[in-house]
Protein backbone atom coordinates (compact mmCIF):
# COMPACT_ATOMS: atom_id res chain seq x y z
CA UNK A 1 0.00 0.00 0.00
CA UNK A 2 1.13 3.57 -0.57
CA UNK A 3 0.45 6.25 1.75
CA UNK A 4 -0.13 9.79 0.86
CA UNK A 5 2.38 12.22 1.94
CA UNK A 6 1.50 15.44 3.35
CA UNK A 7 1.81 19.29 3.12
CA UNK A 8 1.27 22.46 5.02
CA UNK A 9 -2.06 24.29 3.71
CA UNK A 10 -1.48 27.11 1.21
CA UNK A 11 1.77 27.19 4.02
CA UNK A 12 -0.27 29.36 6.02
CA UNK A 13 -0.61 29.94 10.13
CA UNK A 14 -3.99 29.74 11.15
CA UNK A 15 -5.51 32.18 13.68
CA UNK A 16 -5.07 29.81 16.18
CA UNK A 17 -1.46 29.24 15.16
CA UNK A 18 -2.05 25.99 13.56
CA UNK A 19 -0.48 24.92 10.35
CA UNK A 20 -3.21 22.41 8.88
CA UNK A 21 -1.46 19.43 7.42
CA UNK A 22 -3.50 18.25 4.61
CA UNK A 23 -3.12 14.65 2.50
CA UNK A 24 -1.69 14.52 -1.22
CA UNK A 25 -3.79 12.31 -3.14
CA UNK A 26 -1.63 8.97 -4.09
CA UNK A 27 -2.56 6.47 -7.09
CA UNK A 28 -3.56 4.40 -4.56
CA UNK A 29 -6.34 6.35 -2.82
CA UNK A 30 -7.57 7.38 -6.53
CA UNK A 31 -8.11 3.44 -7.12
CA UNK A 32 -9.23 3.10 -3.68
CA UNK A 33 -11.55 5.91 -4.50
CA UNK A 34 -13.17 5.33 -8.17
CA UNK A 35 -13.98 1.37 -6.27
CA UNK A 36 -15.73 2.51 -3.62
CA UNK A 37 -17.80 5.07 -5.25
CA UNK A 38 -19.00 2.85 -7.89
CA UNK A 39 -19.59 0.03 -5.62
CA UNK A 40 -20.66 1.99 -2.00
CA UNK A 41 -21.45 5.43 -3.35
CA UNK A 42 -18.55 6.26 -0.72
CA UNK A 43 -17.25 9.80 -0.68
CA UNK A 44 -14.08 10.72 -2.16
CA UNK A 45 -13.61 13.18 1.26
CA UNK A 46 -13.64 10.05 3.33
CA UNK A 47 -10.87 7.92 1.32
CA UNK A 48 -8.14 9.90 3.79
CA UNK A 49 -9.96 7.90 6.81
CA UNK A 50 -9.23 4.62 5.05
CA UNK A 51 -6.22 4.88 3.91
CA UNK A 52 -4.91 6.10 7.87
CA UNK A 53 -6.88 2.82 8.70
CA UNK A 54 -4.69 0.67 6.38
CA UNK A 55 -8.06 0.35 4.50
CA UNK A 56 -8.08 -1.42 0.98
CA UNK A 57 -10.61 -3.49 -1.01
CA UNK A 58 -10.28 -6.60 0.84
CA UNK A 59 -11.17 -5.17 4.64
CA UNK A 60 -13.21 -2.85 3.83
CA UNK A 61 -16.89 -4.22 5.00
CA UNK A 62 -15.09 -6.12 7.81
CA UNK A 63 -13.95 -2.58 9.13
CA UNK A 64 -17.29 -0.92 8.30
CA UNK A 65 -18.92 -3.63 10.15
CA UNK A 66 -16.68 -3.70 12.99
CA UNK A 67 -18.23 -7.22 14.30
CA UNK A 68 -16.69 -8.73 17.75
CA UNK A 69 -15.83 -11.93 16.20
CA UNK A 70 -13.33 -10.72 13.12
CA UNK A 71 -11.30 -8.45 16.13
CA UNK A 72 -11.42 -10.47 19.11
CA UNK A 73 -7.56 -12.67 20.08
CA UNK A 74 -7.48 -16.03 21.15
CA UNK A 75 -7.33 -15.08 25.02
CA UNK A 76 -4.47 -17.28 25.54
CA UNK A 77 -2.17 -14.91 23.37
CA UNK A 78 -1.65 -13.10 26.59
CA UNK A 79 0.50 -13.94 29.07
CA UNK A 80 -0.52 -16.17 32.74
CA UNK A 81 -4.24 -15.94 31.17
CA UNK A 82 -4.27 -19.90 30.66
CA UNK A 83 -3.32 -20.12 34.64
CA UNK A 84 -5.97 -17.30 35.26
CA UNK A 85 -9.09 -18.53 33.82
CA UNK A 86 -8.30 -22.01 34.84
CA UNK A 87 -7.94 -20.75 38.77
CA UNK A 88 -11.11 -18.70 38.29
CA UNK A 89 -13.10 -21.69 37.06
CA UNK A 90 -12.16 -23.47 40.23
CA UNK A 91 -13.30 -20.75 42.01
CA UNK A 92 -16.22 -20.94 40.83
CA UNK A 93 -17.18 -24.64 40.47
CA UNK A 94 -16.12 -24.68 44.60
CA UNK A 95 -18.34 -21.70 45.07
CA UNK A 96 -15.46 -19.35 46.81
CA UNK A 97 -16.06 -15.73 47.79
CA UNK A 98 -14.27 -13.15 45.37
CA UNK A 99 -12.52 -9.91 46.15
CA UNK A 100 -12.40 -7.23 43.53
CA UNK A 101 -10.17 -4.17 44.26
CA UNK A 102 -10.50 -1.68 41.61
CA UNK A 103 -9.62 1.99 40.87
CA UNK A 104 -11.70 4.74 40.83
CA UNK A 105 -12.23 6.02 37.79
CA UNK A 106 -14.69 5.08 35.06
CA UNK A 107 -12.46 2.35 33.83
CA UNK A 108 -11.83 0.73 37.16
CA UNK A 109 -15.40 0.96 37.81
CA UNK A 110 -17.17 -0.44 34.80
CA UNK A 111 -14.12 -3.39 35.31
CA UNK A 112 -15.55 -4.20 38.53
CA UNK A 113 -18.88 -4.04 37.49
CA UNK A 114 -18.07 -6.46 34.99
CA UNK A 115 -16.46 -9.04 36.85
CA UNK A 116 -19.07 -8.52 39.40
CA UNK A 117 -22.24 -9.19 37.31
CA UNK A 118 -20.12 -12.15 35.37
CA UNK A 119 -19.58 -13.57 38.80
CA UNK A 120 -22.65 -12.92 40.29
CA UNK A 121 -24.02 -15.03 37.24
CA UNK A 122 -22.87 -18.21 39.18
CA UNK A 123 -23.82 -17.18 42.23
CA UNK A 124 -20.38 -16.45 43.48
CA UNK A 125 -19.90 -14.29 45.98
CA UNK A 126 -18.68 -10.98 45.49
CA UNK A 127 -16.79 -8.01 47.52
CA UNK A 128 -15.95 -4.68 45.60
CA UNK A 129 -13.35 -2.16 46.93
CA UNK A 130 -12.85 1.07 45.46
CA UNK A 131 -10.34 3.26 47.08
CA UNK A 132 -10.49 6.84 48.55
CA UNK A 133 -8.67 9.12 46.60
CA UNK A 134 -7.67 11.29 49.20
CA UNK A 135 -7.29 8.88 52.10
CA UNK A 136 -6.27 5.59 50.10
CA UNK A 137 -4.50 7.05 47.13
CA UNK A 138 -4.07 5.18 44.11
CA UNK A 139 -4.10 1.67 43.26
CA UNK A 140 -4.02 -1.26 46.69
CA UNK A 141 -3.17 -0.91 49.88
CA UNK A 142 -2.82 -3.87 52.37
CA UNK A 143 -5.66 -2.37 55.07
CA UNK A 144 -8.10 -2.33 51.93
CA UNK A 145 -6.83 -6.06 50.80
CA UNK A 146 -6.90 -7.37 54.36
CA UNK A 147 -10.48 -6.11 54.84
CA UNK A 148 -11.76 -8.08 50.98
CA UNK A 149 -10.05 -11.64 53.27
CA UNK A 150 -11.62 -10.53 56.53
CA UNK A 151 -14.93 -10.65 54.52
CA UNK A 152 -14.59 -14.19 52.98
CA UNK A 153 -12.31 -13.62 49.78
CA UNK A 154 -10.69 -16.22 48.90
CA UNK A 155 -9.22 -14.91 46.15
CA UNK A 156 -8.34 -11.21 45.16
CA UNK A 157 -8.62 -9.58 41.70
CA UNK A 158 -7.19 -5.99 41.05
CA UNK A 159 -8.83 -4.44 37.61
CA UNK A 160 -7.19 -1.32 36.37
CA UNK A 161 -4.43 -1.35 39.06
CA UNK A 162 -1.70 -2.84 40.87
CA UNK A 163 0.60 -3.71 38.34
CA UNK A 164 3.24 -1.36 40.36
CA UNK A 165 2.05 -2.43 43.81
CA UNK A 166 4.79 -4.54 44.96
CA UNK A 167 4.74 -3.57 48.87
CA UNK A 168 1.43 -4.07 49.37
CA UNK A 169 1.04 -7.39 47.41
CA UNK A 170 4.44 -8.79 48.89
CA UNK A 171 2.34 -8.18 52.56
CA UNK A 172 -0.77 -9.74 51.07
CA UNK A 173 1.41 -12.93 50.32
CA UNK A 174 2.37 -13.51 53.52
CA UNK A 175 -2.01 -13.90 54.03
CA UNK A 176 -1.68 -16.87 52.27
CA UNK A 177 -4.33 -15.45 49.66
CA UNK A 178 -3.22 -15.04 46.51
CA UNK A 179 -3.80 -12.42 43.84
CA UNK A 180 -4.68 -11.91 40.62
CA UNK A 181 -3.71 -8.62 38.76
CA UNK A 182 -5.49 -7.29 35.41
CA UNK A 183 -4.27 -3.89 34.04
CA UNK A 184 -2.93 -2.43 31.11
CA UNK A 185 -0.98 0.48 32.61
CA UNK A 186 2.59 0.57 32.08
CA UNK A 187 5.01 -1.95 34.63
CA UNK A 188 8.34 -1.03 36.53
CA UNK A 189 11.23 -3.76 36.03
CA UNK A 190 10.30 -5.61 39.07
CA UNK A 191 6.79 -6.86 38.51
CA UNK A 192 4.59 -7.49 42.01
CA UNK A 193 4.33 -11.30 43.42
CA UNK A 194 1.07 -12.15 42.19
CA UNK A 195 -0.61 -15.30 41.41
CA UNK A 196 -1.07 -14.08 38.10
CA UNK A 197 -0.62 -10.76 35.70
CA UNK A 198 -2.63 -10.17 32.83
CA UNK A 199 -1.55 -7.19 31.33
CA UNK A 200 -1.10 -6.34 27.20
CA UNK A 201 2.25 -3.97 28.79
CA UNK A 202 4.14 -6.95 29.77
CA UNK A 203 6.87 -7.29 27.82
CA UNK A 204 6.30 -11.10 27.79
CA UNK A 205 3.54 -10.32 25.40
CA UNK A 206 4.88 -10.34 21.52
CA UNK A 207 0.85 -9.04 20.97
CA UNK A 208 -0.15 -5.23 19.17
CA UNK A 209 -3.12 -5.03 22.06
CA UNK A 210 -1.57 -2.05 24.02
CA UNK A 211 -3.99 0.23 23.62
CA UNK A 212 -6.88 -1.83 25.60
CA UNK A 213 -8.46 -0.11 28.26
CA UNK A 214 -8.27 -2.35 31.67
CA UNK A 215 -11.77 -3.61 31.15
CA UNK A 216 -11.18 -4.42 27.29
CA UNK A 217 -8.87 -6.76 29.11
CA UNK A 218 -11.18 -7.70 31.41
CA UNK A 219 -13.86 -9.00 28.87
CA UNK A 220 -11.11 -10.93 27.12
CA UNK A 221 -10.43 -12.61 30.44
CA UNK A 222 -14.10 -13.35 30.73
CA UNK A 223 -13.73 -14.40 27.34
CA UNK A 224 -11.31 -17.02 28.02
CA UNK A 225 -12.94 -17.99 31.35
CA UNK A 226 -16.32 -18.80 29.61
CA UNK A 227 -14.12 -21.30 26.98
CA UNK A 228 -12.73 -23.06 30.07
CA UNK A 229 -16.16 -23.55 32.13
CA UNK A 230 -17.35 -24.89 28.64
CA UNK A 231 -14.87 -27.30 28.50
CA UNK A 232 -15.55 -28.39 32.02
CA UNK A 233 -19.11 -28.99 30.95
CA UNK A 234 -20.64 -26.15 33.48
CA UNK A 235 -23.02 -25.17 31.32
CA UNK A 236 -24.79 -28.47 30.16
CA UNK A 237 -26.23 -27.61 33.94
CA UNK A 238 -26.66 -23.89 33.65
CA UNK A 239 -27.01 -21.58 30.14
CA UNK A 240 -24.09 -19.64 28.74
CA UNK A 241 -24.17 -16.22 29.69
CA UNK A 242 -24.41 -13.91 26.35
CA UNK A 243 -21.15 -11.50 26.91
CA UNK A 244 -22.03 -9.22 24.57
CA UNK A 245 -24.56 -7.79 27.04
CA UNK A 246 -21.67 -6.99 28.91
CA UNK A 247 -20.25 -4.74 26.36
CA UNK A 248 -21.86 -1.55 27.18
CA UNK A 249 -19.23 -1.57 30.07
CA UNK A 250 -16.74 -1.97 27.79
CA UNK A 251 -17.63 0.67 25.51
CA UNK A 252 -18.48 3.30 28.64
CA UNK A 253 -14.82 2.57 30.18
CA UNK A 254 -13.25 2.48 26.56
CA UNK A 255 -14.28 5.54 25.82
CA UNK A 256 -13.97 7.29 28.99
CA UNK A 257 -9.87 6.34 29.64
CA UNK A 258 -9.02 7.85 26.38
CA UNK A 259 -7.46 4.87 24.64
CA UNK A 260 -7.44 4.79 21.09
CA UNK A 261 -10.60 3.67 19.38
CA UNK A 262 -8.73 1.13 16.62
CA UNK A 263 -8.81 -2.21 16.18
CA UNK A 264 -10.58 -4.11 18.97
CA UNK A 265 -11.44 -1.22 20.94
CA UNK A 266 -13.07 0.54 18.00
CA UNK A 267 -15.13 -2.68 17.81
CA UNK A 268 -15.93 -2.96 21.89
CA UNK A 269 -17.61 0.75 21.56
CA UNK A 270 -19.65 0.23 17.98
CA UNK A 271 -20.94 -2.61 19.68
CA UNK A 272 -21.10 -1.66 23.01
CA UNK A 273 -22.91 1.66 21.78
CA UNK A 274 -25.80 -0.74 20.15
CA UNK A 275 -26.32 -2.92 23.44
CA UNK A 276 -26.64 0.42 25.28
CA UNK A 277 -29.33 1.41 23.09
CA UNK A 278 -31.72 -1.25 24.31
CA UNK A 279 -31.41 -0.01 27.90
CA UNK A 280 -30.42 -3.03 30.05
CA UNK A 281 -28.81 -1.50 32.82
CA UNK A 282 -30.24 0.13 34.97
CA UNK A 283 -27.44 2.25 35.98
CA UNK A 284 -26.49 3.34 32.75
CA UNK A 285 -30.14 4.26 31.70
CA UNK A 286 -30.35 6.03 35.30
CA UNK A 287 -27.25 8.21 34.23
CA UNK A 288 -28.62 8.69 30.71
CA UNK A 289 -31.84 10.21 32.00
CA UNK A 290 -30.67 12.10 34.67
CA UNK A 291 -28.53 13.47 31.68
CA UNK A 292 -32.40 14.38 29.94
CA UNK A 293 -30.27 13.11 26.65
CA UNK A 294 -32.69 13.04 23.73
CA UNK A 295 -30.95 10.69 21.44
CA UNK A 296 -29.23 7.22 21.50
CA UNK A 297 -26.04 7.50 23.53
CA UNK A 298 -22.85 7.75 21.04
CA UNK A 299 -19.05 8.14 22.06
CA UNK A 300 -19.94 11.72 22.80
CA UNK A 301 -22.04 11.09 25.27
CA UNK A 302 -19.95 8.35 26.82
CA UNK A 303 -17.40 10.58 27.10
CA UNK A 304 -18.97 14.23 27.99
CA UNK A 305 -22.31 13.53 29.67
CA UNK A 306 -22.16 10.03 31.10
CA UNK A 307 -18.25 9.43 32.62
CA UNK A 308 -17.67 12.53 34.02
CA UNK A 309 -20.94 12.05 36.34
CA UNK A 310 -19.51 8.87 37.49
CA UNK A 311 -15.81 10.40 37.82
CA UNK A 312 -17.85 12.75 40.26
CA UNK A 313 -18.08 10.25 42.94
CA UNK A 314 -14.52 9.22 42.92
CA UNK A 315 -13.73 13.28 42.82
CA UNK A 316 -15.05 15.20 44.80
CA UNK A 317 -17.88 12.01 46.46
CA UNK A 318 -18.08 8.84 47.75
CA UNK A 319 -15.46 6.79 45.60
CA UNK A 320 -17.61 3.48 45.02
CA UNK A 321 -20.77 5.59 43.79
CA UNK A 322 -20.15 4.77 40.22
CA UNK A 323 -19.32 0.87 40.76
CA UNK A 324 -22.61 0.59 42.81
CA UNK A 325 -24.56 2.32 40.01
CA UNK A 326 -23.70 0.09 36.99
CA UNK A 327 -24.22 -2.96 39.19
CA UNK A 328 -27.25 -1.84 40.35
CA UNK A 329 -30.96 -4.44 40.08
CA UNK A 330 -32.72 -1.99 41.80
CA UNK A 331 -34.33 0.96 39.20
CA UNK A 332 -34.97 3.25 42.05
CA UNK A 333 -31.96 3.05 43.74
CA UNK A 334 -29.98 3.38 40.66
CA UNK A 335 -31.53 6.90 39.63
CA UNK A 336 -31.15 7.96 43.44
CA UNK A 337 -27.54 7.29 42.74
CA UNK A 338 -27.44 8.66 39.23
CA UNK A 339 -29.26 11.99 40.98
CA UNK A 340 -26.31 12.42 43.07
CA UNK A 341 -23.78 11.59 40.94
CA UNK A 342 -24.97 14.27 38.55
CA UNK A 343 -24.94 17.26 41.48
CA UNK A 344 -21.54 16.32 42.75
CA UNK A 345 -20.50 16.47 38.68
CA UNK A 346 -22.42 20.30 39.17
CA UNK A 347 -20.35 20.72 42.32
CA UNK A 348 -17.23 19.81 40.68
CA UNK A 349 -17.78 21.81 37.38
CA UNK A 350 -18.03 25.00 39.48
CA UNK A 351 -14.45 24.13 41.60
CA UNK A 352 -12.96 23.49 38.16
CA UNK A 353 -14.47 26.69 36.43
CA UNK A 354 -12.36 28.81 39.36
CA UNK A 355 -9.49 26.75 39.42
CA UNK A 356 -8.99 26.97 35.79
CA UNK A 357 -9.52 31.12 35.70
CA UNK A 358 -6.88 30.99 38.37
CA UNK A 359 -4.33 28.39 36.39
CA UNK A 360 -4.51 30.69 33.50
CA UNK A 361 -3.20 33.73 35.49
CA UNK A 362 -0.46 32.05 36.81
CA UNK A 363 0.23 30.79 33.16
CA UNK A 364 -0.18 34.11 31.99
CA UNK A 365 2.12 35.96 34.28
CA UNK A 366 5.07 33.25 33.65
CA UNK A 367 4.34 33.92 29.98
CA UNK A 368 4.97 37.39 30.40
CA UNK A 369 7.68 36.98 33.08
CA UNK A 370 10.09 34.98 30.71
CA UNK A 371 8.46 36.07 26.89
CA UNK A 372 7.30 32.61 26.04
CA UNK A 373 4.79 29.87 27.01
CA UNK A 374 7.14 27.44 29.18
CA UNK A 375 7.97 23.79 27.40
CA UNK A 376 5.86 21.99 30.10
CA UNK A 377 3.20 24.09 32.28
CA UNK A 378 3.99 23.19 36.21
CA UNK A 379 1.16 24.72 38.36
CA UNK A 380 1.06 24.33 42.35
CA UNK A 381 -2.02 25.45 44.55
CA UNK A 382 -2.81 24.78 47.81
CA UNK A 383 -6.55 25.99 46.84
CA UNK A 384 -7.31 23.52 44.05
CA UNK A 385 -9.47 20.45 45.19
CA UNK A 386 -7.30 17.37 44.62
CA UNK A 387 -10.32 15.65 42.70
CA UNK A 388 -10.55 18.40 39.67
CA UNK A 389 -6.48 18.79 38.92
CA UNK A 390 -6.97 16.02 36.63
CA UNK A 391 -9.38 17.88 33.94
CA UNK A 392 -7.70 21.07 35.20
CA UNK A 393 -4.53 19.72 33.98
CA UNK A 394 -6.63 18.54 30.46
CA UNK A 395 -7.99 22.35 30.31
CA UNK A 396 -4.63 23.82 30.56
CA UNK A 397 -3.04 21.06 27.99
CA UNK A 398 -5.63 21.71 25.72
CA UNK A 399 -6.17 25.96 25.95
CA UNK A 400 -1.83 26.12 25.42
CA UNK A 401 -1.15 22.79 23.43
CA UNK A 402 1.59 21.79 26.12
CA UNK A 403 1.70 19.29 28.40
CA UNK A 404 1.05 20.57 32.02
CA UNK A 405 1.26 19.24 35.55
CA UNK A 406 -1.11 20.42 38.38
CA UNK A 407 -0.53 19.69 41.92
CA UNK A 408 -3.05 20.15 44.88
CA UNK A 409 -0.20 21.41 47.52
CA UNK A 410 -1.19 19.51 51.34
CA UNK A 411 0.15 19.92 54.47
CA UNK A 412 3.10 17.63 53.98
CA UNK A 413 2.40 15.30 51.12
CA UNK A 414 0.59 16.76 47.75
CA UNK A 415 -1.01 14.90 44.92
CA UNK A 416 -0.99 15.84 41.45
CA UNK A 417 -1.77 14.87 37.90
CA UNK A 418 -0.59 15.54 34.29
CA UNK A 419 -1.63 15.47 30.61
CA UNK A 420 0.44 15.21 27.85
CA UNK A 421 1.11 15.58 23.54
CA UNK A 422 1.43 12.63 22.42
CA UNK A 423 4.89 11.96 21.17
CA UNK A 424 5.88 13.04 25.05
CA UNK A 425 4.83 9.85 27.60
CA UNK A 426 4.16 11.47 30.90
CA UNK A 427 3.40 8.02 32.62
CA UNK A 428 7.24 6.73 31.81
CA UNK A 429 8.54 10.07 33.17
CA UNK A 430 7.08 9.59 36.48
CA UNK A 431 7.77 5.88 37.14
CA UNK A 432 11.24 6.84 36.21
CA UNK A 433 10.96 9.59 39.06
CA UNK A 434 9.49 7.53 41.04
CA UNK A 435 13.06 5.54 40.48
CA UNK A 436 15.14 8.36 41.33
CA UNK A 437 12.89 8.84 44.54
CA UNK A 438 11.56 11.96 43.67
CA UNK A 439 7.85 10.79 44.18
CA UNK A 440 6.44 8.64 46.30
CA UNK A 441 4.12 7.38 43.84
CA UNK A 442 3.87 7.84 40.20
CA UNK A 443 2.83 6.42 37.00
CA UNK A 444 0.31 6.25 34.44
CA UNK A 445 -0.39 6.01 30.22
CA UNK A 446 1.91 7.80 27.70
CA UNK A 447 -1.15 11.01 27.93
CA UNK A 448 -1.85 10.94 31.51
CA UNK A 449 -0.26 10.09 34.61
CA UNK A 450 -0.71 10.79 38.62
CA UNK A 451 1.74 11.19 41.05
CA UNK A 452 1.89 11.72 45.33
CA UNK A 453 4.74 13.53 46.22
CA UNK A 454 6.23 15.19 49.48
CA UNK A 455 6.38 18.62 49.84
CA UNK A 456 10.15 19.30 49.53
CA UNK A 457 10.59 17.58 46.40
CA UNK A 458 8.31 19.50 44.70
CA UNK A 459 11.00 22.21 42.89
CA UNK A 460 13.07 18.88 41.96
CA UNK A 461 10.65 17.21 40.49
CA UNK A 462 9.85 20.70 38.46
CA UNK A 463 13.65 20.88 36.91
CA UNK A 464 13.14 17.07 36.62
CA UNK A 465 10.13 17.43 34.31
CA UNK A 466 11.64 20.53 32.32
CA UNK A 467 15.02 18.43 31.85
CA UNK A 468 13.03 15.96 30.06
CA UNK A 469 10.56 17.80 28.31
CA UNK A 470 12.99 20.65 26.43
CA UNK A 471 14.68 18.70 24.44
CA UNK A 472 11.03 17.86 22.85
CA UNK A 473 10.42 21.65 22.26
CA UNK A 474 13.56 23.03 20.07
CA UNK A 475 12.30 26.48 19.03
CA UNK A 476 11.16 29.02 21.13
CA UNK A 477 7.21 28.77 20.01
CA UNK A 478 6.50 25.74 18.14
CA UNK A 479 3.49 25.75 15.59
CA UNK A 480 1.01 23.07 16.25
CA UNK A 481 -0.40 20.90 12.98
CA UNK A 482 -3.55 19.88 12.71
CA UNK A 483 -4.21 17.06 10.22
CA UNK A 484 -6.72 17.72 7.40
CA UNK A 485 -9.33 15.06 5.77
CA UNK A 486 -10.02 16.81 3.09
CA UNK A 487 -11.32 19.89 1.41
CA UNK A 488 -14.69 20.59 0.72
CA UNK A 489 -17.37 22.18 -1.16
CA UNK A 490 -20.54 23.13 1.12
CA UNK A 491 -22.40 21.31 -1.65
CA UNK A 492 -20.60 18.23 -0.79
CA UNK A 493 -21.66 18.27 2.63
CA UNK A 494 -24.85 15.64 2.32
CA UNK A 495 -26.78 13.05 4.07
CA UNK A 496 -24.32 10.56 2.26
CA UNK A 497 -21.61 11.99 3.80
CA UNK A 498 -22.82 11.89 7.47
CA UNK A 499 -24.20 8.24 6.90
CA UNK A 500 -20.85 7.34 5.99
CA UNK A 501 -18.95 9.68 8.92
CA UNK A 502 -21.38 7.54 11.61
CA UNK A 503 -20.50 4.18 10.20
CA UNK A 504 -16.50 4.94 9.97
CA UNK A 505 -17.54 6.14 13.78
CA UNK A 506 -16.82 6.11 16.68
CA UNK A 507 -14.57 9.09 16.70
CA UNK A 508 -11.88 9.43 19.56
CA UNK A 509 -8.36 9.30 20.54
CA UNK A 510 -6.43 7.76 17.50
CA UNK A 511 -9.48 7.75 15.71
CA UNK A 512 -9.94 11.82 15.57
CA UNK A 513 -13.19 13.17 13.86
CA UNK A 514 -13.02 14.05 10.64
CA UNK A 515 -11.87 17.60 9.71
CA UNK A 516 -12.65 19.48 6.84
CA UNK A 517 -11.14 22.37 5.19
CA UNK A 518 -14.09 24.77 3.50
CA UNK A 519 -12.04 27.30 1.14
CA UNK A 520 -13.12 30.76 -0.04
CA UNK A 521 -16.11 31.23 2.69
CA UNK A 522 -17.96 34.40 3.22
CA UNK A 523 -19.47 35.59 6.31
CA UNK A 524 -23.20 36.41 5.82
CA UNK A 525 -24.53 36.79 9.21
CA UNK A 526 -23.38 36.68 13.09
CA UNK A 527 -25.82 35.46 15.67
CA UNK A 528 -25.48 35.20 19.30
CA UNK A 529 -26.99 32.59 21.15
CA UNK A 530 -27.18 30.57 24.36
CA UNK A 531 -27.72 31.33 28.15
CA UNK A 532 -24.49 33.94 28.44
CA UNK A 533 -24.48 34.85 24.85
CA UNK A 534 -21.26 33.16 24.52
CA UNK A 535 -21.69 30.78 21.43
CA UNK A 536 -21.77 32.82 17.84
CA UNK A 537 -23.89 30.79 14.97
CA UNK A 538 -22.69 31.77 11.67
CA UNK A 539 -24.44 32.01 8.35
CA UNK A 540 -21.16 31.23 5.95
CA UNK A 541 -21.69 30.82 1.83
CA UNK A 542 -19.15 29.53 -0.46
CA UNK A 543 -19.75 29.28 -4.65
CA UNK A 544 -21.84 25.82 -4.42
CA UNK A 545 -24.29 27.13 -1.11
CA UNK A 546 -24.30 28.16 2.35
CA UNK A 547 -24.59 26.53 6.00
CA UNK A 548 -24.70 27.17 9.38
CA UNK A 549 -21.54 27.41 11.36
CA UNK A 550 -21.14 27.53 15.14
CA UNK A 551 -18.80 28.21 17.81
CA UNK A 552 -19.11 27.44 21.61
CA UNK A 553 -17.61 29.24 24.56
CA UNK A 554 -16.10 32.47 23.09
CA UNK A 555 -14.48 33.65 26.17
CA UNK A 556 -12.29 31.00 25.09
CA UNK A 557 -11.94 31.49 21.61
CA UNK A 558 -9.83 33.62 19.65
CA UNK A 559 -11.57 34.60 16.64
CA UNK A 560 -15.02 36.70 17.47
CA UNK A 561 -12.44 39.98 16.53
CA UNK A 562 -11.65 38.52 13.48
CA UNK A 563 -14.62 37.45 12.02
CA UNK A 564 -15.93 40.45 13.01
CA UNK A 565 -12.79 42.27 10.99
CA UNK A 566 -13.38 40.07 8.01
CA UNK A 567 -17.33 40.23 7.59
CA UNK A 568 -18.22 39.77 3.96
CA UNK A 569 -14.16 38.67 3.08
CA UNK A 570 -12.92 35.45 1.65
CA UNK A 571 -12.17 33.27 4.66
CA UNK A 572 -10.44 29.83 4.97
CA UNK A 573 -12.40 27.65 7.76
CA UNK A 574 -11.68 24.68 9.63
CA UNK A 575 -14.52 22.85 10.81
CA UNK A 576 -16.18 19.61 11.92
CA UNK A 577 -19.30 18.52 10.13
CA UNK A 578 -22.45 17.32 12.65
CA UNK A 579 -25.87 16.68 12.44
CA UNK A 580 -27.78 18.90 14.62
CA UNK A 581 -30.78 16.75 15.86
CA UNK A 582 -33.17 19.86 17.22
CA UNK A 583 -36.99 18.89 17.96
CA UNK A 584 -36.03 15.65 15.91
CA UNK A 585 -35.00 17.61 12.79
CA UNK A 586 -31.75 16.47 11.58
CA UNK A 587 -29.77 19.69 9.90
CA UNK A 588 -26.25 19.25 8.90
CA UNK A 589 -23.78 21.92 10.53
CA UNK A 590 -20.61 22.94 10.78
CA UNK A 591 -18.64 23.20 14.02
CA UNK A 592 -16.09 25.85 13.63
CA UNK A 593 -12.16 24.91 14.57
CA UNK A 594 -9.70 27.10 12.99
CA UNK A 595 -9.48 29.96 10.56
CA UNK A 596 -6.98 31.35 7.80
CA UNK A 597 -7.99 34.85 6.61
Amino acid sequence: MIYSENSYYLNKISLNKNYWKIPTKTEFENHLELFLSQKFNFPSALIPILVKNRISKDNFENFINSKIKNFLPDPNIFVDMDRTVKRLADEIENNNPIGIFGDYDVDGATSAALLKLFFQYFGIPVHIHIPDRFLEGYGPNISALKSLVSKGANLIITVDCGINSNNPLKELNKTNIDCIIIDHHTPSEELPPAYSIINPKRKENKIDYHYLSAVGVTFIMIVGLTRELRHRGVFNKIKEPNLLEFLDLVALGTVCDVVPLIGLNRAFVKTGLNVMAQRRNYGINALCDVSDLNKIPDEETLGFKLGPKINAGGRIGSSDMGVKLLISENINKANEIAIKLHKLNEKRKDLTNISFMQAIGMVESEKNKIGKIPEILFLASNEWHEGIIGILAGKIKEKYDRPCCVISIGNKISKGSARSLGNISIGSLFLEAVEQEILLKGGGHNLAAGLTIENNKIETFKEFLFSKVKPFFLKNNPVSEIHITSEVNISNLNNNLMDWIIKLGPWGQGNPTPKFIIRDVKIKKLIFFGKDKDHLLLNVSDNSGEIDCKIFNLNQSPFLQQLRKNENKVLHLLCNVVFNNWKNKKKIELNLIDIIT
